[in-house]
C-alpha cells in the first residue's frame, strides 16, 4: 500500500493487491496462497490497519488515507454551502474602470473568472498556456483588495511561490510557510482550530496539491474566506498520492472557468501552439534547429541513440546557446523523463558539470559520498528540510566549500544555507532534472531529450510538463517516433482516488 502511495494511489483494489503482493513475495498464484493474502487483509481490516470499500470489488485504503480522503471531501463540501453576498454590478463597474484604466481588454471567459472568483467560496480556474491564467489572477487580487479582502498567497513550492509574488506584486508563501509547519510537532500550526487570519485566498500551481496538503489547507480555511485554485489539470499530477485538482473538476460540484482562448501575442509563440497541440493529442508543430531559428520552439533529432543526444545536448550548450545570447550555467534547464539511463538526469549531471563548472585550481571541490560538488555548481534539494526552510525541488548554486568547518553554503535565491557534510545526502547536482521535479518552475531555455530508452515513461502530461517549463525557448531532443509516443499516451488517469465520488455523493 505504501509503494502504491508513492506511485500515487489511496487505494489499490483487492485484485491488484493480491496481484502485487504474490509479486513482492515471488511466489506463484495458487488459491492457498491468494485465500491466505485475503485472510491477513481481513485481519488487518479487524485491526482498523486496513480499511474496505465494497465497489464492484473490495477496495483497500491505508486507515489515514481513508480517512482524510473523506474529510477532505466533507471540507470542500462545507466550503461550497457557504455563501458570498456581492453587488454583482459593482464588481461589472470597478471591472469597467479597472481594465480602461490598464488599458486592457479582457475575453469574456476571464470576466467570467473575475466575477465568479468574486461572487462564490471556492473556485477554480484551469487553462494552458497563452489563456490568461496569469492576467485573470492578477486581475482577482486587484479586486478582492479594492473591496477591502484581507489576501493571502500561496503555492506548493518555494519557486511557484516567487512567481506568484512577481505576478502579484504581493508576498507570496510556499503552503508550509502560510500553513506554519512546526518541525517539532510535524504538523501545522494552522488548523481548524487556529485557521487563517484571512478572507480570500488564492493557491498556484495547485495541480501539485497533494491529498494531504490540499486537506491540511482546507482544515485551516475559516468559514468566511473565499479560496481561487489557479492550476493547469493538463500538467502532472502531484507528486504525492491523490489528484485532488483533476478530481475536484471532474466533481462537477465546484464553479470552475476554464480558459481556452489563446491571445493573439502568445499564440505567435511555438511553444505555446506546441503546448496545445500535445494537449490534443496531435504531432507538435516543431522547427529543425539552425543557425538563425525564426521560432522558440526547436527540434533535434539528436541521433538514433541516446549516447549522440548526449552529445548533442553538449553541443548546444557550448556553442549554439551562448551564440542566441544565453548563458548556459544560468540560463539553461535539462529536463529529463528518468533519472537512470545515459538520457537520464545522474548520467547528464556528470557529463555537464564537466562541461559547464569544470574543475580549476582556484575553485573549491568536495568529493563526499559519491557525489563531487563545484563551488558554482547547480543542485537541487531533495526532501524538505523544515529548519533550514528549504524545500523538495529548490534549486540553488554552490557558493562556499569550507573544509575547515566541514560546511557547504549554497544560495536559494540569493540566502545563503549552510551544510554540514553529513547533510549532503539532501542535495544532487541539478545542470539535469526529472519533468517530474520542474513543476511549478519555469526557466529562460529548456533542453527536453526524449528517447526510446525512456518508454516507460513518455506521456503526454510529461511531455506538455516538461515543454511548457520554457519561457523563452525550447529545444526537444530525440526521435520524431519518440515524440509520437509521449503524444499518443495518456497515463495521469491511472491513480486509484475516490475523492471525485465523496464529493457528488450527498
Amino acid at each position: 500500500m505504501s509503494k502504491a502511495a508513492e506511485d500515487g494511489h489511496c487505494f489499490l483494489p483487492q485484485s491488484l493487491l493480491i496481484e502485487t503482493a504474490l509479486e513482492l513475495l515471488t511466489i506463484e498464484e495458487h488459491q492457498t496462497e491468494v485465500e491466505g493474502i485475503i485472510g491477513v487483509l481481513n485481519e488487518m481490516v479487524s485491526k482498523n490497519e486496513l480499511i474496505v470499500e465494497r465497489e464492484d470489488e473490495p477496495i483497500y485504503y491505508k486507515s489515514s488515507f481513508f480517512h482524510t480522503e473523506q474529510n477532505l471531501a466533507k471540507l470542500i463540501k462545507q466550503h461550497l454551502t457557504n455563501t458570498e453576498a456581492v453587488d454583482l454590478s459593482r464588481i461589472e463597474n470597478w471591472l469597467g474602470r479597472f481594465t480602461k484604466s490598464q488599458n486592457l481588454e479582457l475575453s469574456p471567459q476571464q470576466q467570467l473568472a473575475i466575477v465568479t472568483a468574486a461572487s462564490k467560496k471556492v473556485t477554480i480556474l484551469t487553462g494552458g498556456p497563452g489563456t490568461g491564467k496569469t492576467f485573470s489572477t492578477r486581475t482577482i487580487v486587484a479586486l478582492w483588495k479594492a473591496m477591502g479582502k484581507k489576501i493571502a498567497l500561496a503555492a506548493p513550492t518555494g519557486r511557484a511561490a516567487k512567481r506568484l509574488s512577481e505576478m502579484t506584486g504581493l508576498e507570496a508563501k510556499t503552503l508550509h510557510r502560510l500553513l506554519e509547519f512546526d518541525p517539532a510537532t510535524m504538523g501545522f500550526k494552522r488548523d481548524r482550530d487556529n485557521p487563517l487570519p484571512y478572507t480570500a485566498i488564492v493557491v498556484d500551481e495547485a495541480s501539485m496539491l497533494d491529498l494531504f496538503l490540499a486537506h491540511s489547507l482546507l482544515k485551516a480555511i475559516p468559514p468566511q474566506a473565499q479560496l481561487l485554485l489557479v492550476g493547469d489539470i493538463d500538467q502532472l499530477p502531484s507528486v504525492g498520492p491523490g489528484n485532488v485538482l483533476k478530481d475536484s473538476i471532474d466533481s462537477q460540484r465546484i464553479p470552475i472557468v476554464k480558459l481556452t482562448q489563446v491571445f493573439r501575442q502568445a499564440a505567435s509563440s511555438g511553444i505555446v501552439r506546441a503546448a496545445h497541440q500535445i494537449n490534443r493529442g496531435q504531432y507538435p508543430q516543431l522547427e529543425p534547429i539552425s543557425q538563425k531559428p525564426t521560432s522558440d520552439c526547436l527540434w533535434h533529432s539528436g541521433g538514433s541513440k541516446p549516447e549522440h543526444g548526449v552529445q548533442t545536448v553538449c553541443e548546444l550548450i557550448e556553442h549554439f546557446l551562448p551564440q542566441t545570447g544565453f548563458n548556459p550555467a544560468t540560463d539553461v534547464q535539462v529536463l529529463c523523463p528518468m533519472t537512470r539511463g545515459i538520457v537520464g538526469t545522474r548520467n547528464f549531471n556528470r557529463v555537464l558539470q564537466q562541461l559547464i563548472n569544470p574543475p580549476a585550481e582556484d575553485k573549491a571541490q568536495l568529493i563526499y559520498g559519491g557525489l563531487t560538488l563545484r563551488v558554482g555548481d547547480r543542485v537541487m534539494q531533495q526532501k524538505n528540510d523544515y529548519n533550514k526552510e528549504v524545500f523538495n525541488g529548490d534549486l540553488g548554486t554552490v557558493f562556499d566549500i569550507d573544509r575547515l568547518e566541514k560546511k557547504v553554503i549554497i544560495q536559494f535565491d540569493g540566502r545563503d544555507v549552510s551544510y554540514d557534510y553529513a547533510d549532503l545526502n539532501e542535495i544532487t547536482l541539478a545542470w539535469a532534472i526529472s519533468i517530474h521535479k520542474s513543476q511549478g518552475s519555469e526557466y529562460p531555455v529548456v533542453i527536453l531529450p526524449l528517447y526510446l530508452s525512456h518508454y516507460v515513461m513518455l506521456s503526454r502530461n510529461l511531455f506538455y510538463t516538461g515543454l511548457t517549463r520554457a519561457k523563452q525557448l525550447a529545444i526537444i531532443i530525440g526521435s520524431q517516433k519518440a515524440i509520437a509516443i509521449a503524444v499518443n499516451q495518456l497515463k495521469h488517469q491511472e491513480r486509484y482516488t475516490r475523492l471525485q465520488q465523496r464529493i457528488i455523493d450527498r
